[in-house]
């Protein structure tokens, strides 16, 4: 009697850590920040950085409509439909020069939206001050891979 109620306490203990450990892998938020600022020091830790121009530097709203820089810690299949605000689309969409991968997984960013077209991938911590010149200016979308 005495190991079955041990065994009992046991299993409960188990369920209950299985259970932390579960909300505390989906209590993490998914966050975007707009317009980080200039230099690979402004990517927060844990988000993958791309900026308008080269060397890190935010660049200025493009055609009143892009963001300078950006900063994310999830995937992103449209970056033309980021917004900031509800004034409207605010997007990094054919716009990026400079990436930085503050993250210890890899990360692939894409020519088309939706992950598809040339890929362009780069390693945990990576920092990419000059994207390759097929890529410049075409990224479209990026995810953890």
């Amino acid at each position: 009697m005495k190991f079955s109620r041990n065994l009992a306490k046991l299993g409960l203990c188990a369920a209950a850590a299985a259970g932390l450990i579960v909300t505390g892998a989906t209590s993490a938020s998914a966050t975007n920040v707009y317009n980080i600022g200039h230099g690979a020091g402004s990517c927060p830790s844990g988000y993958v950085c791309l900026w308008s121009e080269s060397n890190f530097i935010e660049g200025g709203f493009v055609n009143d409509s892009k963001f300078g820089s950006f900063a994310s810690n999830q995937n992103t299949g449209d970056m033309g439909k980021l917004q900031h605000t509800s004034g409207g689309d605010k997007g990094m969409q054919d716009v990026t020069s400079s990436v930085l991968n503050n993250t210890g997984s890899s990360i692939c960013f894409y020519e088309h939206n939706n992950y598809g077209g040339a890929e362009f991938r780069i390693g945990p911590w990576e920092h990419w001050p000059y994207v390759p010149s097929w890529i410049n200016d075409k990224i479209s979308s990026f995810k953890y891979c």
